[in-house]
């Protein structure tokens, strides 16, 4: 039973890895939609929004919604 299970394990591992993954967008930046244009630039000037500091760490689809979470780890 357990070389079945090991066996089935590998060509599962082997067909997904002949899976292609296929870039759909990417982006350098995240950018946050802030009410007005004031608002986004008073928060680059005093430091509360750094644009270079987001790092998206998880992607999560439900839907057609798409769900990226950006912890702050950083300012």
């Amino acid at each position: 039973m357990a070389a079945k299970f090991l066996v089935f394990c590998g060509l599962v591992s082997l067909a997904s890895a002949t899976i292609k993954l296929q870039e759909m967008f990417s982006w350098n930046v995240v950018d946050w939609n802030y009410p007005d244009q004031f608002s986004k630039q008073q928060a680059l000037r005093t430091g509360a929004l750094i644009p270079e500091n987001a790092l998206p760490v998880g992607i999560e689809r439900w839907r057609n919604k798409l769900f990226v979470s950006v912890p702050r780890w950083r300012s």
